[in-house]
């Protein structure tokens, strides 16, 4: 390619994706001249763009979240840089993805947006089958086709089965690969600032858990567990430190506050590196470099000396996370959550959640002709269920009219069930037999978890010193996450009192106590004749003392933790145009990568999210070096 083309390829192979998707070239054009309708007009009132945008080839929005390619003059570049492997995204996908090409031998180059003393990879459960971390407690091995079709069941059919085949067939393998390069202690490794016990590996037993519900310490061993019509499996490393029970501005903030997980990757950071891999530091991914027939043959990455373009002979991999702080993009893409935060009088600026990532690398691909999964796009947004201290559990929720309304057994249904529900508070309410309701819940994301016995028997002690009739009610120490925040909890002698306390009166309080008392019969007759919940969690409220807790239903949410909406890509990653063929030389993982997730982010364990970045991350390195997988 000669200097100063990429430009043009880039404009010209997407227009081309996008004229054989049936869109017309002069369509968004003519959309920006059109009169508004009403609908467009309220949108626009309510924070969207309305059609005064021009919108964006192969997507429905209105929203011109893409813009055009930057144009990059030749006199700007400062440095070229060859490789032959080029991992734009030094998160947990990139990571693993640049570790197993150069363990196959490849010369590989990894940018990273973020300085080298403020990288650092978030989350703290690795979701994962069949690794010996797993097995060696006692889980699995387990049938991978089986666990392979829940997850497609799950996600309502919305996904290639074969990406979701690699990585639970793989990520055994992964998990155990980067388990098995933590050597302890090692003087190259960033400590986690909430590390309170760094002499202690962050895989030893007392740091790393898989998590397992109440019933697994009773001896139960017939996974998978079925819950609310859907499996689930013991398969979450968590990798969550010591516990800790001071909670602050600075550390009991955020899913993740108190994870020693990167410091597990960080070995595989300098393995990589000891094999060849160059990282470079303080660069944002610009735009990709192509060919005359549209390949990708590098990148041009902006650092704090200017433009630096990659040439890679071999690959181009996209591994720079989702969109969630892109305004613009979530706007624009995430029909479901925009749809809710409109009817709420919320505007673009309200959807962000805890990801810092722009889109870049998406953007990037579009640009050079791929496409967007299409619509409905995840998010990692599954909801708390009735929230408390318990997590996700099986117990009767009632909505703010005092209504019984879906399966609390299920918790893949939570989030579109009880956003729907009238604004108000979701109550949970219980008894004296709290515990057998958590016990039952199923090991999903949220969940009680028992891979930490302790969690419950300091959820017993704070129950216990719950103080009955008190109108602020008591605080409780979590035990579904690595986190010790507190849920408060109100208590009483007699269901009346319970439900006073949580604000229901008038009609909805003879509601919600019509809707207990119904319960209840359900409940003694062994069968639940309204939503089908589970038998084993038809545990009756009628035992004093009653207890609660609730969360509030806004009737909207942000992006949460994240978006797991991603490209369109085949079944080894490699990005697609409209035809579903590949582009040629561009592969995402990550975030980045689309195909996963369906609707939503309930799974049959906990870490779909970091587990399917780390195994495909992993799997995708394999594959560009011939290496073998399953």
């Amino acid at each position: 390619m000669t200097k100063g083309t990429h430009i043009a390829m880039n404009r010209r192979s997407f227009l081309t994706g996008a004229l054989a998707a049936g869109a017309l070239a002069g369509a968004s054009s003519l959309m920006g001249c059109a009169p508004q309708t009403k609908a467009e007009s309220e949108a626009t009132a309510l924070g969207g763009t309305g059609a005064a945008s021009n919108g964006v080839d192969g997507c429905c929005s209105t929203v011109d979240w893409l813009g055009t390619a930057p144009q990059i003059a030749d006199d700007e570049i400062v440095a070229t840089v060859d490789t032959e492997i080029l991992v734009l995204g030094g998160g947990h996908a990139g990571i693993q993805c640049a570790l197993a090409a150069a363990e196959g031998g490849a010369k590989v180059d990894v940018v990273e947006k973020s300085s080298e003393e403020a990288r650092k990879v978030k989350g703290e459960d690795v979701g994962h089958c069949n690794s010996k971390f797993l097995i060696d407690q006692g889980y699995g091995p387990f049938d991978v086709g089986e666990i392979v079709e829940e997850f497609c069941i799950r996600c309502g059919g919305r996904v290639r089965p074969e990406l979701i085949r690699k990585y639970v067939a793989n990520s055994g393998e992964a998990v155990d690969h980067m388990m098995d390069l933590v050597v302890w202690p090692d003087d190259r490794i960033k400590i986690a600032e909430t590390t309170i016990e760094p002499e202690i590996s962050p895989c030893d037993p007392s740091q790393c858990i898989c998590q397992v519900p109440g019933i697994a310490l009773d001896g139960y061993t017939d996974w998978p567990m079925k819950r609310g019509g859907y499996r689930s499996w013991p398969g979450t490393a968590m990798f969550m430190g010591t516990i800790r029970h001071d909670i602050d501005e600075e550390h009991g903030k955020g899913v993740g506050a108190f994870s020693r997980l990167d410091e597990v990757q960080q070995f595989s950071i300098l393995k990589g590196q000891e094999l060849g891999a160059t990282w470079h530091f303080n660069e944002t991914a610009t735009v990709l470099l192509q060919d005359e027939s549209g390949a990708v043959t590098g990148a041009i990455t902006e650092g704090p000396d200017g433009y630096v373009k990659y040439n890679a002979s071999k690959a181009v991999v996209l591994a720079t996370g989702d969109y969630a702080q892109n305004a613009d993009m979530v706007w624009g893409l995430q029909d479901e959550l925009v749809e809710w935060a409109m009817r709420a009088g919320k505007t673009k600026e309200d959807l962000g959640g805890m990801s810092p990532n722009m889109g870049e690398g998406i953007k990037m691909a579009c640009w050079a002709g791929g496409f967007m999964e299409a619509s409905p796009r995840a998010t990692n947004q599954n909801g708390s269920g009735a929230g408390g201290p318990w997590g996700v559990s099986p117990m009767l929720w009632l909505n703010a009219q005092g209504k019984r309304f879906m399966n609390e057994a299920s918790v893949q249904q939570n989030f579109p069930e009880i956003i729907r529900q009238p604004k108000g508070i979701i109550a949970a309410i219980t008894d004296a037999n709290w515990a057998e309701s958590v016990k039952n819940g199923a090991p999903d994301h949220g969940s009680p978890n028992f891979g930490r016995p302790e969690y419950f028997t300091e959820l017993q002690e704070d129950i216990a010193k719950v103080e009955l009739e008190n109108p602020d009610g008591t605080e409780c120490r979590t035990m579904c996450i690595a986190e010790r925040t507190h849920k408060v909890v109100f208590g009483s002698a007699t269901l009346e009192g319970l439900l006073g306390l949580l604000g229901y009166e008038g009609e909805a309080l003879d509601t919600a106590l019509a809707s207990i008392e119904r319960y209840n019969e359900l409940c003694h007759a062994g069968i639940d004749g309204d939503f089908g919940k589970d038998v084993e969690c038809m545990i009756p409220v009628e035992k004093a003392p009653f207890y609660a807790s609730f969360t509030m239903n806004e009737r909207w949410l942000n992006t949460g933790l994240g978006i797991m909406g991603g490209l369109e890509c085949d079944d080894n990653m490699a990005v697609v145009n409209a035809e579903g063929n590949p582009i040629g030389g561009l592969y995402a993982v990550g975030r980045c990568l689309g195909g996963l997730f369906g609707f939503s982010n309930p799974n049959p364990w906990a870490g779909k999210n970091v587990g399917s970045a780390i195994t495909l991350g992993r799997v995708c390195g394999k594959l560009l070096t011939n290496q073998e997988i399953q």
